[in-house]
């Protein structure tokens, strides 16, 4: 796999795993930057791209952005990868 940098940080992540446990904590490594944080969702910008968090009571129980790690407990519902749409022109001129 390539190394790849996150965007906003000078630290390089290679590797991203995800362990989740009864839908109510994940743990996560090769997280580079908490971009948004709420009770309902969660967005982090991993070295595979921007994955999304839903459900419900979320909260981000600890972040270390040092070696990118991130544990968030509460009700889960989804893990999704954001996927990152073509710019306006690419997508007018096919």
């Amino acid at each position: 796999m390539k190394e790849q940098k996150i965007e906003s940080s000078t630290v390089k992540f290679t590797s991203h795993a995800i362990a989740l446990t009864d839908r109510k904590k994940a743990t996560l490594t090769g997280v580079g930057k908490v971009e948004s944080s709420n009770a309902t969702e969660i967005v982090l910008i991993t070295c595979l791209g921007r994955l999304v968090i839903t459900g419900a009571e979320l909260k981000i129980e600890r972040f270390d952005m040092t070696v990118g790690d991130v544990a968030v407990t509460g009700n889960i519902d989804a893990l999704k990868y954001a996927v990152a749409k073509p710019p306006l022109i690419k997508r007018i001129f096919k």
